[in-house]
């Protein structure tokens, strides 16, 4: 992962059975991390500054994500149960020594205070979990527990591309509107996704809080689920991420008219906050997501003649199954006057992007709702 080899002796350090988590969280928070990188680089061209910065969201997360195992985890690791702890609070303790050195080592002008207040609020949030009661939240409580677990890493990104200096307060709200709400859609989609766990596990979250129905008259978490999934429920959330949705391309769009950088320079920086992401952080090689065949295939479409190219945006951007109306022949034309190797090297690292997420979360309401149907289904 990014740094946390560098407090080891070797990665071969890792325990065999932490080894998984470590990776699949560091590529999750390095996705925060590349969010980071592109903005802190776009605006200094200072690679080793804006890896460093990326570095602090992406080890926080590890931290977060095996500290929170330490202590959910905890009751099923019977006999090895003292080890396994040892195990997930050492190294989570490891990764954020990493952070330490990271904010260390930023110049002087760059001012993480307000960042490592957020860090602070993380925390805080973490310790509201047991304070959250099911019987009496009401919807407005859950959203609000949202945001207080997702919505905030959103808020950690903008404070340190914030410290930089480099963009308006109208920019940064912009940025926070981004990011705020793209956490807070994936953690609605992640809460639906794991539905029966939390059920069983006696966890409140949105899909529930949003049932009208009392949980405690079905038989088996299995019924309760059917009952949900038969509710308004789901189209209640589908509204709710559409919103959030929404604000985000509003604010993409204007933070896109207010940056007075060229497509060029955008398309140098994306680029290197994926091969920052692809080569440091990311545990996968491109080869083994994007095949050579894949490869390409994408270079023909993209360095052909111009239909090619519309093409192949389009299709992309029905891929994403975007909410929301996308000039797709703007892109394309966008795209076409581009320089072909960064446009393409680009294209492989965001089709391996794409398979390292949906290898690791849900990203649309309709995957979660089919995978609960197909386990619903297959219970019955």
């Amino acid at each position: 992962m990014s740094r946390l080899s560098d407090f080891l002796q070797s990665e071969a350090d890792l325990p065999p059975a932490l080894r998984p988590k470590v990776d699949a969280y560091a590529d999750q928070g390095g996705l925060l991390g590349a969010f980071t990188y592109f903005f802190a680089s776009l605006e200094t061209d200072d690679e080793e500054l804006a890896a460093t910065l990326a570095s602090i969201p992406t080890d926080l997360f590890v931290t977060s994500a095996l500290h929170d195992d330490a202590i959910d985890e905890a009751d099923t690791w019977c006999a090895d149960r003292k080890q396994r702890l040892n195990e997930h609070v050492s190294v989570g303790d490891l990764a954020f020594t990493n952070v330490a050195a990271a904010v260390a080592e930023t110049p002087a002008d760059v001012n993480l205070r307000s960042a490592l207040e957020t860090v602070r609020e993380i925390g805080s949030g973490q310790l509201a979990e047991e304070a959250f009661d099911a019987t009496t939240a009401t919807v407005d409580d859950a959203i609000a527990r949202i945001e207080e677990r997702g919505g905030i890493w959103g808020d950690l990104a903008v404070e340190i591309i914030a410290a930089l200096g480099c963009y308006s307060d109208a920019q940064l709200e912009h940025l926070r509107t981004i990011a705020t709400n793209g956490l807070f859609v994936l953690t609605v989609i992640d809460d639906l996704a794991d539905l029966p766990e939390d059920v069983e596990n006696g966890v409140a979250t949105l899909p529930l809080v949003c049932f009208d129905g009392n949980p405690d008259e079905y038989r088996s978490t299995e019924a309760l689920i059917e009952a949900v999934l038969a509710s308004d429920v789901p189209d209640r959330l589908e509204e709710l991420v559409a919103q959030r949705r929404a604000a985000i391309d509003a604010a993409a769009s204007e933070l896109y008219a207010s940056l007075d950088r060229s497509n060029e320079a955008l398309l140098a920086a994306a680029a290197r906050a994926l091969t920052w992401y692809c080569e440091s952080v990311c545990s996968v090689p491109v080869a083994e997501t994007v095949s050579a065949e894949q490869r390409r295939a994408i270079r023909d479409r993209l360095t052909g003649d111009e239909r090619s190219t519309r093409r192949y945006v389009a299709e992309r951007v029905e891929k994403y199954r975007y909410p929301v109306a996308v000039d797709t022949d703007e892109i394309g034309s966008t795209v076409t006057e581009l320089p072909d190797e960064p446009v393409v090297q680009t294209a492989i690292r965001l089709r391996h992007l794409e398979s390292i997420v949906d290898g690791v979360m849900y990203t649309t309401l309709d995957d979660a709702l089919t995978e609960l149907r197909a386990e619903s289904a297959s219970v019955s």
